[in-house]
C-alpha cells in the first residue's frame, strides 16, 4: 500500500466508502468543512486514522473495512 502516493486519486467507490463513513461517525471528522470531498488516497487514509483514533468499536470495524478496500485496490494498482 504504501507504493502508492498519497497524491494518487481514490477510485469514485472508495471514495464513496469514505464519504459515507465521514458522514456517519461525524465526531471523528470535527475539523473537515461539511461540504469537503474525498479526492485522493491520502484523504482515505485520513478517514482510516480518524475512525481509529476517534471513533468507537464500530467505527474500528468500519476502519478495517475501508483498510481492506484500500489494500485491494493498491494491490491491484502494483
Amino acid at each position: 500500500m504504501s507504493d502508492l502516493p498519497f497524491d494518487a486519486p481514490a477510485p469514485p467507490e472508495l471514495a464513496t466508502l469514505a464519504e459515507r463513513l465521514v458522514r456517519d461517525h461525524p465526531e471523528c471528522f470535527w475539523f473537515r468543512h461539511p461540504d469537503a470531498h474525498l479526492r485522493d488516497l491520502g484523504d482515505v487514509r485520513q478517514v482510516i486514522e480518524n475512525l481509529r483514533n476517534y471513533g468507537d468499536r464500530l467505527a474500528w470495524y468500519e476502519a478495517q473495512e475501508l483498510q481492506r478496500c484500500l489494500s485491494r485496490h493498491c494491490n491491484e494498482m502494483s
